[in-house]
C-alpha cells in the first residue's frame, strides 16, 4: 500500500464535518438501516405495551 494514500485518508478523516461514525466511505450504509432496525424494534413493542395497557384486544 502506498504510504502517501494513508496520510491522504486521514487528512480527509481529519478535515470532515461529518460525525466519526459516517466518515467512513461505506459507513452510511450500516449506520442508517442500523437506526431504522432500532427504531421499528423499539416502536412496535411499546405499540403493543399501550394497547396493552389500555386493554385493547386484537380482533380476531
Amino acid at each position: 500500500m502506498n504510504p502517501q494514500r494513508i496520510i491522504e485518508l486521514q487528512k480527509r478523516y481529519q478535515t470532515t464535518p461529518k460525525p466519526l461514525y459516517l466518515r467512513g466511505a461505506k459507513s452510511a450504509m450500516l449506520v442508517y438501516p442500523f437506526y431504522a432496525l432500532f427504531a421499528v424494534s423499539t416502536a412496535v413493542p411499546l405499540f403493543y405495551a399501550g394497547r396493552a395497557i389500555c386493554g385493547i384486544k386484537e380482533k380476531s
